[in-house]
Formats: C-alpha cells, sequence, structure tokens
C-alpha cells in the first residue's frame, strides 16, 4: 500500500481499505483505448489554429501528445494508484463525478477513466480547460470511446457546473500567476461537494530549469530518431524536432508553489489537508521531463476534503 492509501484508509467508509477495492479489480483494463497516434497528429497540425496567442500555450499544447508518443511510449501521467485510491474514497454508490482541472491533452483523461476501471466505478468526467486544442482531442477521445466528457471551454475561474465528487489536477497549479493561485483553490473548494475531495499531483517547492545546450540537442536528436522509426516523413521529423526544442525552452510561469503556500490556500478556502506526501523517487514519464535540465524535485501528493 503507498504512503498516499494510508492515509486514505483511515477516511474509508464501510469498512473496506483501499488496497482490498484496488485488489479485487486488478482484472479490469488499466487505461481505455486512447488513439494516441491520431490525437497527436491532430495537436501537431492544428494547434496552430486552435491555440489562441495570447495564452501563449501553442509550444505547448503542439508538441506534447507528439513527445508523450515517441518518446514516454504513450505513458498517461503518473499517479494512477493515488487517483484511483483517492476516487474509491469519494465515490458516492459505485459512481463518481470528476472534475479534471486542465489537461495537456487526453492523457489525464484517460488515466482518470483507467483509474474509476480499476476500483469498478462509473465515472462522470468533467473538463475544464481554456484551449481549444485539449478540449477537441478530449471531444475526439470520448467519441472513440462512445462515452461522454462534459466540456468546459474557459477560465477555470469563471466554471459553472454542477458538483463533483472530486477534483482532479495534474502539475496544474503552476500553471496560473501566483496571483490567480488562490482563486485556483477557491473554485475547486467551490465545485467540490461537502465531503468531496481534491486530489493533487504537483511539484512543490523552488523549481529551476537549467538550459543546457548539449542536453537540449540530445533530446532532440531522440525525438527526431523516434519520429524517423514510426515513419513521419522527412521534413515532418524535423518540424518535430524544431517543436520540441520550443517545447523544451519555453517560458515558465514563476515563482513555483511551495508547501506552506499550498497549506494557506487551501485553509482560506475551507478545504481540510488530509495529507501531503512526496514520492520517494523523481517522476521522469512526463513529456515535460529532460535530464540534466528539468528541476530535481519530486512531485508531492496531496489529498484534501471539503468539510460536511
Amino acid at each position: 500500500m503507498t504512503a498516499a492509501s494510508v492515509h486514505l484508509a483511515a477516511f474509508f467508509q464501510n469498512g473496506r481499505s483501499v488496497a482490498s477495492v484496488l485488489k479485487d479489480n486488478a482484472s479490469l483494463a488499466m487505461h481505455p483505448t486512447e488513439p494516441l497516434d491520431d490525437l497527436a497528429r491532430f495537436s501537431f497540425e492544428h494547434a496552430g489554429n486552435l491555440c489562441e496567442k495570447e495564452h501563449g500555450c501553442l509550444a505547448y499544447h503542439r508538441a506534447w501528445s507528439v513527445i508523450r508518443l515517441l518518446l514516454r511510449n504513450g505513458a498517461v501521467p503518473a499517479g494512477t494508484d493515488f487517483f484511483a485510491e483517492g476516487l474509491a474514497r469519494a465515490a458516492v454508490d459505485g459512481r463518481c463525478r470528476v472534475l479534471l482541472s486542465g489537461a495537456a491533452d487526453s492523457g489525464l483523461a484517460a488515466m482518470v477513466l483507467g483509474a474509476l476501471a480499476r476500483c469498478g466505478l462509473s465515472g462522470e468526467l468533467v473538463l475544464a480547460e481554456r484551449c481549444a486544442t485539449p478540449i477537441e482531442q478530449n471531444r475526439r477521445l470520448a467519441a472513440h470511446l462512445g462515452r461522454g466528457i462534459e466540456l468546459h471551454h474557459g477560465n477555470i475561474l469563471d466554471l459553472d457546473c454542477a458538483a463533483v465528487d472530486a477534483v482532479v489536477a495534474h502539475s496544474f497549479l503552476n500553471f496560473l500567476p501566483a496571483e490567480l493561485r488562490p482563486d485556483l483553490v477557491a473554485t475547486w473548494a467551490r465545485v467540490l461537494r461537502p465531503g468531496g475531495l481534491l486530489l493533487l499531483h504537483q511539484k512543490l517547492g523552488d523549481l529551476v530549469w537549467h538550459l543546457d545546450a548539449a542536453a537540449l540537442q540530445a533530446n532532440r536528436q531522440r525525438l527526431e530518431a523516434a519520429a524517423l522509426a514510426r515513419g513521419y516523413r522527412p521534413e515532418t521529423v524535423q518540424a518535430i524536432g524544431t517543436a520540441g526544442h520550443a517545447f523544451w525552452t519555453r517560458p515558465r510561469v514563476t515563482p513555483s508553489t511551495r508547501d506552506s503556500e499550498l497549506r494557506e490556500m487551501l485553509a482560506r478556502s475551507g478545504l481540510e489537508c488530509l495529507s501531503v506526501n512526496g514520492l520517494d523517487r523523481l517522476s521522469v514519464q512526463s513529456p515535460s521531463y529532460v535530464p540534466g535540465i528539468s528541476p530535481e524535485i519530486r512531485q508531492s501528493l496531496i489529498v484534501a476534503r471539503r468539510p460536511l
């Protein structure tokens, strides 16, 4: 059992541990089939028309899915066990309505659907995202799976939706300027039902990127070699390499959030912080991770609850 499940098991209703729920459903599919080849090509080809210039997200959304496909073997965001444990706790009568707070592409939805299935839960997904590129990718994922995803395209701070049992956010907090992060946490608190859970997978602390030219070039070469091996035409391979370089060198929002700042925002929003646990090893499956460049800070798993 993970450190997070130790905390969650203490709050688990009906006497069954989180571990037993996961064990009973271990034979269920981990993640639904995600047509990542098509979705990566879609974002690479259409992000230029869908991403709004003032958002500054083109370099991010054009490259994310392609890098995830070519260098990460299509890996979904890290933390399936953690989110499965939290969603099992948040569910009511075998069902869980989940808000996805932002999305790089369709990977977060695929991961959460897999986590729900692993717990034997039926799920209702709500996605709030300001950029049309991941909105369209998730619309296509939903059509591919033959299921619905409630899509809200716009500023999450203006989100108007029915209450949810859980809010899931993965490395999202630091995308907002520091002055807006308390409003984001307050929005999460507002849309949660009483007793609902906030589940965060987030780096906390001072994040510093080291733009080492040799490391960037080596990573670009790995990306281009993977694209060539997958059958992309040479001119597209070069464009993918350029997009990858733009992605890894894009400007970041600073400063990043510290543990104490997050706890204060949770308290001010009326959320009870149940646990903040650092991972015991560095997470390297994100498309953002580049050895020698990315901050060597481990992700934290955060669980908070809206009081009854």
